[in-house]
């Protein structure tokens, strides 16, 4: 697998037929021989994160919902940040 395609965004073709990514930009987060793993960016849900994630409403960027897409387990929350750099 070609880890150089981590930290890049996946745009799904319009003529896409799979429910879960018709119409999705997704940022890989990790990609090897065992799988990929990413989020979806463009799914925002009417869901503050403050009433998702109790403690991250202090730090989630506007619009300060949850977004749906990514993992494919539903049951779990990845969050995405940005720090300062060393």
């Amino acid at each position: 697998m070609d880890s150089e395609i981590r930290g890049r965004l996946l745009l799904a073709s319009p003529d896409l037929g799979d429910p879960n990514f018709h119409r999705t930009v997704v940022f890989i987060i990790e990609h090897t021989v065992m799988g990929a793993l990413g989020v979806v960016l463009n799914r925002p849900t009417p869901h503050a994160v403050s009433e998702t994630v109790p403690g991250w409403e202090g730090i989630a960027a506007a619009p300060g919902v949850v977004f749906s897409g990514g993992p494919v387990e539903g049951r779990r929350i990845l969050g995405l940040g940005r720090g300062k750099p060393c």
